[in-house]
């Protein structure tokens, strides 16, 4: 069901929030939306931003898990559900909520490697090493990335090499 003209404009006027830094004001328009306009996928998901903003990972972890049961052919809903239970919950709690979405994705490579960055955390270094390796044979670009993420900094001597 699409926005009606007035939710259309505060939920652009939350995007605007949003990439200005300021969540709270993103929030206030998003609850300004009415009623039957605030379950619309567009309104959760900047609602969830929100939430990664406030760093509230409960709420956003709730709403990443009810975007990833309706839409599960969206890998980035398990990804953000993940980055959400990580915080709220653990490592472990994230690690099932991304191999549950590599049943349904098994080629992503976005998955395989924060499976990767979660089994370094875990001390798992040669479980990580494989995990890398799938995502940067589905995608070579990923490679760079590992060499940023604070999550793999164990294994930057092994990457760079």
């Amino acid at each position: 069901m699409p926005l009606e003209s007035e939710d259309s404009r505060r939920l652009i006027a939350a995007e605007g929030y949003l990439e200005l830094g300021m969540p709270l004001d993103a929030m206030e328009e998003l609850e300004l939306i009415a009623t039957d306009g605030r379950h619309v996928p567009e309104v959760l998901v900047l609602q969830m931003e929100v939430y990664r903003q406030l760093k509230k990972w409960d709420l956003m972890q709730v709403l990443a898990s009810r975007l990833a049961k309706n839409d599960p052919d969206e890998v980035q809903w398990a990804v953000s559900w993940a980055f959400a239970t990580r915080r709220a919950d653990s490592i472990e709690s994230a690690q099932r909520v991304l191999l549950h979405a590599l049943e349904r994705h098994p080629f992503e490579p976005i998955l395989h490697f924060n499976l990767g960055c979660y089994a370094c955390q875990l001390g798992d270094l040669e479980g990580a090493k494989k995990r890398l390796a799938v995502a940067f044979e589905l995608d070579s670009s990923w490679r760079m990335l590992a060499l940023k993420d604070e999550d793999l900094r164990p294994l930057w001597d092994f990457l760079a090499g």
